[in-house]
């Protein structure tokens, strides 16, 4: 649930972002900057053959953006390993679309959306499930590329809103999504357990205009 603003913080006038026609299997976003940085970067549905590279993002999104927030232990106990087996299977029967950012070999974040799990939700009411981009990766505008391409798909699925769940002392994550449009739902929070410590989510929501 972690991303930052769309500019390169060394270069503003470095970025570019263009959005093509929809591609099979593809988004096409593409992202270029000066030397040193991403040089291109693409989206475009995730396989099977991702599981590892999205499972070590998530452990090291995890560790880091929630350090502070979730205990300590448990971020430790988190296995790239186990995550590795539970993606793969994930993968394979993967109900919601998966998305991965990558630049050449490189796995730079990666998404998921599909329909709302919540059961207060329309069917017209689509749902972020999860978003996570390599620490490294942080503030070089992969997250608000991988955020287009899931309004993208879900638009395309006839969803005219789209909610998400984000922790609420996670302020990096709400600021990332205030910056990108999205409100809080002030009849939308709920508590979490998490290594045994009750932890406060909130709902988001952003109309998808089409």
């Amino acid at each position: 649930m972690m991303s930052a603003n769309g500019t390169c913080r060394e270069c503003k006038r470095c970025v570019s972002l263009l959005l093509p026609p929809p591609l099979q299997g593809s988004i096409g976003l593409r992202l270029g900057t000066l030397a040193g940085k991403i040089c291109e970067m693409i989206i475009r549905q995730a396989s099977p053959d991702d599981a590892l590279r999205i499972a070590t993002i998530h452990v090291e999104a995890w560790r880091v953006a929630y350090r502070g927030i979730v205990p300590d232990e448990y971020l430790r106990s988190l296995s790239v390993e186990r995550r590795h087996l539970g993606w793969r299977q994930i993968l394979e029967v993967a109900e919601e679309s998966i998305w991965v950012a990558e630049d050449g070999e490189r796995a730079l974040g990666w998404i998921s959306a599909s329909r709302s799990r919540d059961v207060d939700a329309a069917q017209s009411t689509g749902e972020i499930w999860a978003i996570y981009v390599d620490p490294v990766c942080w503030g070089k505008g992969v997250g608000r590329a991988l955020f287009a391409a899931a309004e993208q798909d879900l638009r395309r699925g006839g969803f005219t809103e789209a909610t998400l769940w984000v922790l609420k002392d996670n302020e990096r994550a709400l600021r990332f999504y205030t910056s990108i449009g999205l409100v809080h739902d002030p009849c939308g929070d709920r508590v979490e357990h998490v290594g045994g410590k009750a932890l406060v989510e909130v709902r988001l929501r952003k109309q998808l205009v089409q």
